[in-house]
C-alpha cells in the first residue's frame, strides 16, 4: 500500500464492490416488496415508504416529492438522477470506478460493467410500467450475479480481490441491518391492522436476501420476527448474514498490511451482534441495538479509509534522516 495511486486504485475497488452490492439489493429490495404489496390486502395501510426508510434517505425524498407513492418512491430508488442512491447513479459508479481500474481485472470485466449501465438505461428509464420495471430489475439482478461470479473465478486474488470483497461484504452487512431494522420500525408497531400478516412481512423480509428456503431447512421454527432477526444477523453460514459480511472483511482484512486498527472495529461489531438477544429485546431495545449496529459499521468505514485510503507514512525526524545520511557514507568510505 505505498504510494498515492496505490492509496486511490485500492478505494476505487473499494467503491466498485460497495456500488454493485448496493445496486443488486437496490433491485431485489424494490421487486420484493412490491410483491408484497400484491400478498397484501388492499385495505391495509401498508405502502411504500419503507423503501425509503431503508436508504436512509427520507428528507432527500421530501424534498424532491411531495407525495410517497409507488410512483414516486420507484421513481426516487431507481432513475431519478437527483437522488444520490438511485439505482441508475449506483450503475454510473459502478461503470466510472471499474473503467478506473481496469487494468487490475480480466479484460472481459469491464465489458460486463459497461454492458449493466448500458442495460440500467435501456430497461429503467421513464416511462417504466409495473411489468417493464419488473423485467429491468430482474435482469440487473441477474448481471450483477454474473458480474460476481466470474470475478470470482478469473480475478487474481490479491490486494485488489481483497478490497473488492471488503466493499462487497461492508456494504451488505450495512443493507441487512436496515432491512431488518425497517421490519421491526413503528411503521409496523403503528399499523394494527398487519399484525395478522406479521409472518407473510417476515417471509418478505427473507426473500429480499434470498434466505427464505434456508431459514425452513436450517432453523426449523415457524417464520416469526425473533428466529428471523437472529437468522439474519448470526447464522455464519448464510452468506447475507451480518455476521457473515463481518467474517469476510474480517478475512480480506488478514490479507492486508496495517490491518490491526480496522480488525480491531470488525471484532467490536461481531461482539455487539453475538452478546445481544434479539429475541428477548423490546421493539425500542431492537430499534436501538441496530442502529448502534449501522454506526459501528459506519466506524468501520471510517477506520479502512484513514488506514488504506488517506494513509500518510510516517515522516522521518531530522536525527533519523540524520542518522541513514551517516550509515551510507560511512558505507561509502569503506568501499
Amino acid at each position: 500500500m505505498n504510494g498515492l495511486t496505490l492509496s486511490s486504485t485500492a478505494e476505487r475497488i473499494y467503491w466498485l464492490g460497495r456500488y454493485l452490492e448496493r445496486s443488486e439489493t437496490m433491485a431485489r429490495l424494490v421487486i420484493v416488496h412490491a410483491n408484497l404489496l400484491i400478498d397484501m390486502p388492499k385495505r391495509l395501510p401498508l405502502g411504500w415508504r419503507p423503501l425509503v426508510e431503508i436508504t436512509g434517505r427520507a428528507d432527500e425524498f421530501a424534498k424532491l416529492y411531495d407525495e410517497m407513492n409507488e410512483k414516486n418512491v420507484c421513481r426516487f430508488l431507481i432513475n431519478d438522477v437527483r437522488s444520490a442512491g438511485s439505482l441508475l447513479n449506483s450503475l454510473s459508479w459502478v461503470r466510472e470506478n471499474a473503467r478506473i481500474v481496469r487494468g487490475f481485472m480480466p479484460l472481459r470485466a469491464f465489458e460486463y460493467f459497461n454492458e449493466i449501465y448500458l442495460l440500467s438505461r435501456e430497461k429503467l428509464t421513464e416511462p417504466l410500467s409495473r411489468s417493464r420495471r419488473l423485467q429491468g430489475l430482474t435482469e440487473i439482478v441477474e448481471h450483477v450475479q454474473r458480474i460476481d461470479g466470474f470475478m470470482s473465478a478469473n480475478m487474481l486474488h490479491d490486494a485488489h480481490w481483497n478490497f473488492l470483497r471488503i466493499g462487497q461484504f461492508i456494504e451488505r452487512a450495512d443493507m441487512t441491518t436496515r432491512i431488518i431494522d425497517v421490519g421491526t420500525g413503528t411503521f409496523w408497531e403503528d399499523a394494527t391492522d398487519l399484525e395478522p400478516f406479521a409472518d407473510v412481512q417476515w417471509r418478505s423480509v427473507l426473500r429480499s436476501l434470498f434466505a427464505l428456503q434456508s431459514y425452513n431447512t436450517t432453523v426449523g421454527e415457524p417464520i416469526s420476527q425473533g428466529p428471523v432477526i437472529d437468522f439474519l444477523l448470526n447464522d455464519s453460514r448464510l452468506p447475507r448474514s451480518v455476521d457473515y459480511g463481518l467474517m469476510s472483511v474480517r478475512n480480506n482484512l488478514r490479507s492486508l498490511p496495517r490491518n490491526e486498527r480496522p480488525l480491531r472495529a470488525v471484532n467490536r461489531i461481531r461482539r455487539s451482534v453475538a452478546h445481544a438477544d434479539v429475541r428477548t429485546l423490546s421493539a425500542a431495545e431492537l430499534n436501538g441495538f441496530l442502529d448502534e449496529c449501522q454506526i459501528q459499521i459506519s466506524q468501520l468505514h471510517n477506520e479502512i479509509h484513514r488506514t488504506y485510503f488517506d494513509f500518510k507514512p510516517r515522516r522521518r525526524s531530522s536525527k533519523q534522516r540524520q542518522k541513514q545520511t551517516g550509515a551510507e557514507t560511512s558505507g561509502a568510505s569503506k568501499s
